[in-house]
């Protein structure tokens, strides 16, 4: 691994650490409803997020990363576009708030701080990764996520606040301190906007759209993948079995991906490197290597957690009640392959068309939606777990066939 992903994987460190134990925190002193409810509005802003800035953000990267940095004009278009897609965001989730979630004036002002601030969080975010700049990424997400610990075990045992409140002011805070210390700490040349005149540029925006559309899309599936199911359980259950499928859910997919981020990270780099050096047949056998690997991995997470299962269910999270191994035995096999479909899509991504991906993923988040809504109001968790198992299985089966057929015809060359 060359030196700018192992500074990258230094500053994720931090965060997934906090992530973890932020869940731990929350659903063991706030309690599963708390989280359920904190759950789903997280989405519910996420969701928003992605759909109004997400293209903005992947555009940042690809226009700035080629951009000389003294380009002010293209650097204050896309700080506009994020100020209009903050407005708009932000007035989306109020609407949610206010006519879905049923918030109070406090609750719904924090969430919809939450969802402003992000925009401009990620907005800082994408110019760091777009510069290659590393160690501030590193030193934004970490102090981020270490503001967000902070304010969470203060409230909980100095104020014993237990709301999912707690968590969005946890967030909101974390947000408001890295944005000044953001303004504290400019590169000369990397950022400067123009702040006296906001201005839509039409024409500018619907390149920046064509350049991020197919991303966000993508993204904005794979999300609604993971939340569809918690709406649907708060629907006929509740918040408390919604947090608790939540909580454990989110620990899964988390932890799972905090181990295979390595694996996936450098050898993205080095398929990408094979592939523009015209070695494609080898790019093609980094992909197998690499998959030797995550296999490796969820075998060592696999003993792991089932030595210590019973601990984290009974004392650490204290949710007795999903130690059921059709629960989180199908939720870790789901993690599992979304992380090997993610590793074979970046090969595919430079073979096919993206729009085989999208449709395809499209159409896993419509039967996933079909099944929740039939089975869950039947068998509760089990369900959920078992249908994300089986669409992921559907997804990942599909990736790894087109990747065959890639792999084939790159082998006949």
């Amino acid at each position: 691994m060359n030196k700018e992903i192992i500074k990258y994987l230094s500053g994720r460190f931090v965060p997934a650490v906090v992530n973890i134990a932020v869940i731990i925190l929350a659903i063991r002193f706030i309690g599963s409803a708390e989280y359920g409810k904190y759950s789903l509005l997280f989405y519910s802003v996420l969701l928003v997020i992605t759909l109004s800035f997400h293209w903005v953000q992947v555009s940042i990267l690809q226009f700035l990363s080629g951009t000389p940095r003294e380009s002010n004009v293209v650097m204050s278009r896309f700080f506009d576009l994020t100020i209009f897609s903050a407005l708009f965001s932000t007035l989306l989730v109020v609407l949610l708030g206010i006519f879905y979630f049923h918030l109070s004036w406090m609750e719904l002002s924090l969430v919809a701080l939450f969802a402003f601030l992000n925009h401009f969080y990620l907005f800082h975010q994408a110019i760091l990764h777009a510069y290659h700049k590393s160690v501030r990424t590193a030193i934004l997400e970490g102090s981020d996520q270490l503001l967000i610990l902070v304010v969470l075990v203060v409230g909980l045992f100095l104020f014993q606040w237990r709301s999912s409140m707690l968590l969005f002011s946890s967030l909101v805070i974390g947000l408001a301190g890295v944005l000044i210390l953001r303004s504290l700490t400019r590169v000369r040349g990397l950022l400067k906007v123009d702040l006296k005149h906001l201005y839509w540029d039409s024409r500018f925006s619907s390149k920046v759209v064509e350049f991020g559309y197919g991303v966000t899309l993508w993204l904005l599936f794979s999300h609604l993948l993971m939340a569809m199911d918690r709406f649907i359980i708060m629907e006929y259950s509740g918040y408390r079995e919604a947090g608790v499928y939540s909580a454990l859910k989110d620990l899964i997919f988390k932890c799972i991906t905090f181990a295979s981020f390595p694996v996936y990270l450098s050898y993205q780099s080095k398929i990408q490197d094979h592939w523009n050096s015209r070695r494609r047949q080898d790019a093609w056998v980094s992909i197998k290597e690499a998959l030797s690997f995550e296999i490796l991995i969820f075998i060592i997470f696999f003993i792991v957690f089932m030595v210590f299962k019973q601990t984290l269910f009974l004392e650490v999270l204290n949710i007795p009640e999903i130690d059921v191994w059709l629960v989180y035995l199908p939720l870790i096999l789901a993690a599992f392959i979304w992380q090997v479909a993610l590793l074979f899509q970046r090969f595919l991504e430079l073979f096919f068309r993206n729009s085989y991906l999208l449709i395809a993923i499209g159409v896993i988040v419509i039967i996933n939606f079909i099944l929740n809504v039939i089975f869950i109001p039947v068998y509760g968790l089990v369900a959920s777990s078992m249908i994300l198992l089986f669409t992921s299985l559907l997804y990942g089966g599909f990736i790894v066939l087109l990747s065959v057929v890639a792999g084939q015809k790159l082998s006949r060359e």
